[in-house]
C-alpha cells in the first residue's frame, strides 16, 4: 500500500492533469442559477438533462459579453479550473453567445465573401468634406445613438445643420426604412454634404439588418460619403466595410464628420498672427528704407520725398492698428456697453422726451398701413380678373360649345376621334350627347 497523501496534494495533482486538456473548450447548455454578487463577477450553472457544470465570468471580461439569463441556451468557451481550496470544478468562461449564433457567423462570412467578390469593399474611399454645412443622420428616433450624435455635433460645430432621417435599428423594418432614409437624404435639394448611419451596440441578431446585401450595396453606391457608427468598438457589420469611413461608436462618427470649433479658432488665430507679423515686418523694412534715404546725401536736398515716405509709413501703421481683429471687438464691446447703460437708465417707462417722437411715428403708421392695404387690394382685384379670364367655362357664356370625348377629355382636333365616336357637348345652360359622323 502506497503512503497516503494530503487532500491538498491530491487535488493539486488532479488539477495539473485535468486542466491542460481543457484549456479552451466549447460547451453548450442551458443557463440556470445565475448570480451576480457584490464582487461583480457572474456565476451560473450550465446544465442539460442529467448533467451540470459550474461557470464563472470574471468582472474584467464582462464588457466583451452579453449577460446570460436563466433558461437561455448558450454556447460558452472557457478553461476548466479546479479550485483546490474548495474542491470545486468551474468553467472559467471567456466567451458566451446564444446558441445558434455560430450559424449566423458562418452566414455572415459567406455574405462577406460574396460582396467582397463584387468589389464593394475594395472600392476607393471618398474623402469627407473638411467644412460640411449640412449633415444627414440615419438613426432611430429616441435612441442613445442619435442623442450621442446631436451632443457631439452641438459641442464641436454648433453652426452645422443636422437633418435626421428616422429609421428602425433592428427588426423587419430595419432594412427597408434604412434604404428609404439613405435614398431620401441623397436628394440634392436637401443640400447634405455627407451622411451618418449610426446605431447603438447589440447582439449579432440585433445588428443583422446592417449585414443585408441590399443595404450594403446602397451604402457603397451612395452619391454622398457615408460614415457608419453601428454598434460598439467590438461590433463590425458589412455596412461598416462598405462605408467610406467606419467609426467605433456613434459619438466617434460625429467627431469624424464635423470640424472642431476650438481647432478652427486656433488655426484662425495662427493665420492672423502670421499675417500681422508679415505686415509689421514690411513696415519695419519701409521704416529702415526711409531712415537710410533720409541720411543719404541725395535725400538731404529732397525733404518733400522724405516727408511723403514718413506720411505713408504713418498711414500704413494706422491702417494696421485699425485692421486688427481686436480693434473691431473692442468697438463692438464699447457700443454694447453704451446701449446697455442707456437701456438701464430708461427703465420700464418711455422717457417723456421720446414720447412726441413715438406719437409722430404712430400717426404716420396708420396712413402707411392703409396705403399698403389699398395697394394689395388693387393687386388682388387684378389677379382675380386675370383668373376669371382663364376660366374654361367663360367662353360658354359667349355661345361657344365644349366637346368632350367618352372619357371626359376635351376634343381639340377633328382627327383625334374616329367616326361613330360618342361625344358630350356642353353649353352654358346644359349638355347633350352626340355621335361623330364620318366625313362625306
Amino acid at each position: 500500500m502506497d503512503a497516503p497523501i494530503s487532500v491538498k496534494r491530491f487535488l493539486e495533482q488532479v488539477k495539473a492533469r485535468i486542466e491542460p486538456p481543457f484549456a479552451a473548450v466549447w460547451v453548450e447548455g442551458e443557463v440556470s442559477n445565475f448570480r451576480e454578487p457584490t464582487s461583480g463577477h457572474w456565476y451560473f450553472t450550465l446544465k442539460e438533462e442529467g448533467a451540470a457544470v459550474k461557470c464563472a465570468v470574471w468582472r474584467s471580461r464582462q464588457r466583451f459579453l452579453d449577460k446570460p439569463a436563466n433558461g437561455q441556451k448558450v454556447v460558452v468557451k472557457g478553461a476548466l479550473n479546479l479550485y483546490v481550496a474548495g474542491g470545486d470544478l468551474t468553467l472559467d468562461v471567456s466567451h458566451c453567445e446564444p446558441a445558434g449564433v455560430g450559424d449566423l457567423q458562418a452566414r455572415l462570412r459567406r455574405l462577406e465573401a460574396e460582396l467582397r467578390a463584387e468589389g464593394l469593399f475594395d472600392r476607393p474611399r471618398r474623402p469627407l468634406p473638411a467644412h460640411p454645412r449640412r449633415v444627414g443622420v440615419i438613426a432611430a428616433l429616441g435612441g442613445a445613438a442619435l442623442q450621442d450624435v446631436l451632443r457631439v455635433t452641438g459641442r464641436r460645430a454648433p453652426g452645422i445643420d443636422v437633418l435626421i432621417a428616422p429609421a428602425s435599428a433592428q427588426g423587419e423594418r430595419c432594412v427597408p426604412e434604412n434604404l428609404r432614409a439613405l435614398e431620401a437624404l441623397q436628394d440634392p435639394a436637401l443640400g447634405c454634404d455627407l451622411l451618418l448611419m449610426v446605431r447603438g451596440g447589440g447582439s449579432l441578431e440585433d445588428l443583422w439588418g446592417f449585414n443585408d446585401p441590399a443595404l450594403v450595396r446602397a451604402v457603397a453606391g451612395s452619391r454622398l460619403p457615408v460614415v457608419t457608427g453601428v454598434g460598439h468598438e467590438i461590433d463590425t457589420t458589412l455596412v461598416d466595410l462598405a462605408a467610406d469611413l467606419r467609426a467605433a461608436t456613434p459619438s466617434q462618427a460625429a467627431e469624424l464628420a464635423t470640424p472642431d470649433r476650438a481647432a478652427l479658432a486656433q488655426a484662425l488665430k495662427g493665420r492672423t498672427d502670421r499675417l500681422l507679423f508679415r505686415m509689421q515686418w514690411r513696415l519695419d523694412g519701409l521704416a529702415t528704407t526711409v531712415h537710410l534715404l533720409k541720411d543719404s546725401a541725395g535725400m538731404r536736398a529732397a525733404p518733400e520725398r522724405v516727408r511723403a515716405l514718413q506720411a505713408r509709413l504713418a498711414t500704413l501703421g494706422a491702417r494696421l492698428s485699425g485692421a486688427h481683429p481686436r480693434r473691431r471687438w473692442d468697438l463692438s464691446a464699447a457700443r454694447f456697453a453704451a446701449l446697455r447703460h442707456r437701456l438701464a437708465q430708461m427703465g420700464p417707462r418711455i422717457p417723456e422726451a421720446d414720447q412726441p417722437r413715438l406719437a409722430a411715428a404712430a400717426r404716420h403708421l396708420a396712413p402707411a398701413l392703409d396705403k399698403r392695404l389699398a395697394a394689395l387690394a388693387a393687386r388682388l382685384a387684378v389677379e382675380a380678373e386675370r383668373l376669371r379670364g382663364r376660366d374654361p367655362k367663360a367662353p360658354l357664356q359667349r355661345g361657344f360649345v365644349l366637346a368632350l370625348d367618352g372619357e371626359g377629355r376635351p376634343v381639340v382636333s377633328a382627327r383625334s376621334l374616329p367616326g361613330g365616336a360618342r361625344l358630350q357637348l356642353r353649353w352654358a345652360d346644359g349638355k347633350r350627347s352626340a355621335e361623330l359622323l364620318d366625313e362625306p
